[in-house]
């Protein structure tokens, strides 16, 4: 046995009866199994992967310690209990079960994390809770037992439809995530660029900070300024001044507001300002641009 126990040995450390297991049907890193427990008193060591106990059938008091004191609550069908990965744990109960295992390989999870938030995860944690009352997660194991049970066609598409759904839903409601910051090398991600394009004209009327496209990034400013002039060829600030010469130019174009309108429409502190940008960028006045537009 390793530093951590599988799947395979979980029952070493908490027999009980086998009643389904997806491994035929489903993808490894995301496992179901069901089984019928007897009332038992066990210590299981730490195992590889997150484990997500849904109720089926009976009820019982349930005791479990993880670090610190023991905790107890009523548990049945309806109810999910979450472990953590890498966590040894105590469990005690006095009545008849049955249950289906979740076994969540941290690979899966982190890759789903980092699809789902957009973001590079480098790793995942759950809350370790020993009841909560989720519909969503009880639905989602009886329509994967069901698939398992069925063998029927299309049966690994659907089941890893609803391993997807669960991670989400997970991940969303119960875990921790800690994100990589981003390489300073390379090109934006198609939605980081999106982003911080939106967030530029958005706030173009105003003076906008490095700090301030940095966190949209979750990176720091020097890194943010390296991997911007690889994707758009140029530094932020000179990318930033061409949008606001840009955004003058809609507006002599369309509108018949002062200089000193569009100069703060724009975003430039004030007309002076319009003008010399405007003349370096455009190799013209605004007001002799907006005479050659009329």
């Amino acid at each position: 046995m390793g530093q951590f126990i599988t799947v395979e040995e979980l029952p070493r450390y908490a027999p009980g009866e086998l009643k389904l297991d997806s491994l035929a049907v489903g993808k490894a890193d995301f496992r179901l199994r069901v089984f019928r427990y007897a009332p038992s008193d066990i210590w299981v060591p730490p195992s590889e992967n997150f484990l997500i106990v849904v109720y089926r059938e009976g009820t019982t008091s349930m005791n479990r310690r993880v670090t610190g004191a023991w905790k107890q609550d009523h548990v049945g069908r309806g109810v999910t209990t979450l472990l953590t990965r890498a966590e040894a744990s105590n469990w005690r109960w006095s009545h008849d079960i049955e249950v289906s295992h979740f076994y969540i390989s941290p690979t899966l999870m982190a890759k789903t994390a980092s699809e789902a938030f957009d973001r590079d995860a480098e790793a995942v944690e759950l809350h370790d809770l020993l009841k909560i009352d989720d519909p969503v997660l009880t639905w989602i194991s009886d329509q994967m037992v069901q698939e398992v049970a069925a063998e029927g066609p299309g049966g690994r598409l659907c089941y890893d439809a609803l391993a997807l759904q669960a991670s989400v839903h997970i991940l969303r409601k119960y875990a921790s995530v800690r994100f990589k910051m981003p390489c300073s090398q390379g090109r934006f991600r198609p939605a980081h660029a999106r982003l911080i394009e939106d967030y530029i004209e958005q706030n173009i009327s105003r003076n906008i900070t490095l700090d301030e496209l940095a966190n949209i990034c979750n990176c720091t400013p020097v890194q943010f300024a390296r991997k911007f002039h690889v994707h758009y060829g140029m530094r932020p600030h000179a990318y930033v001044l061409n949008r606001k010469v840009e955004r003058a130019c809609q507006h002599l174009r369309k509108d018949r507001l002062a200089l000193k309108e569009i100069a703060l429409l724009s975003g430039f502190s004030d007309q002076s300002h319009l003008n010399r940008v405007f003349r370096r960028h455009m190799n013209l006045t605004p007001a002799e641009y907006r005479k050659q537009s009329a």
